[in-house]
């Protein structure tokens, strides 16, 4: 395939705008990227900002809407695409957007807080209910556990205090 798959790293310029209907969800906001580098008298300066147009579909769309908010640091993956439309005039117009298959805010810029979406399907036992979400209750076993090791066992570092590390499944 052809694709042009791009990374940008930057601050969330809006909080995302989830729109429902008929066809699927989506949400989209803007991402403003500013370019840093040392001039010639060793200053660091500033270099123009780029702004970019990412959008996110299904799930994803309903997590980002949720997730993410304007001013967040954040890392963006995704191909890059050409979105055409008609405004308000009827006039055709088009523009670069980046089709998300990754958003995630940026943890190297702050503390982040993670709680992983299960869909009902996924946890045993569960009943299924249209593919709707649910959430893990203290105790349920975690159908993402891939054997790590636990806080408080011998094979993990106590340094980060009691409970650090811990996973907690919640409804989306």
């Amino acid at each position: 395939m052809n694709d042009v798959t791009v990374t940008v790293s930057g601050f969330a310029g809006n909080t995302p705008a989830l729109h429902t209907g008929k066809d699927k969800d989506f949400a989209m906001f803007r991402v403003a990227s500013t370019r840093r580098y040392v001039n010639d008298v060793g200053d660091w300066t500033d270099g123009s900002t780029l702004w970019f147009t990412v959008k996110t579909w299904r799930t994803a769309a309903v997590n980002l809407a949720r997730s993410v908010h304007k001013g967040d640091p954040v890392v963006v993956t995704g191909r890059l695409e050409l979105d055409e439309w008609e405004d308000a005039d009827g006039k055709s117009r088009s523009g670069l957007v980046i089709a998300a298959t990754s958003v995630g805010v940026d943890a190297t810029r702050g503390k982040v807080e993670f709680s992983r979406v299960v869909h009902q399907a996924a946890l045993p036992g569960a009943p299924d209910q249209d593919g709707g979400l649910v959430t893990a209750r203290a105790g349920d076993t975690d159908p993402f556990d891939l054997g790590a090791p636990r806080p408080g066992s011998d094979e993990t570092d106590q340094a980060d205090g009691p409970g650090a590390g811990q996973r907690e499944l919640v409804t989306a």
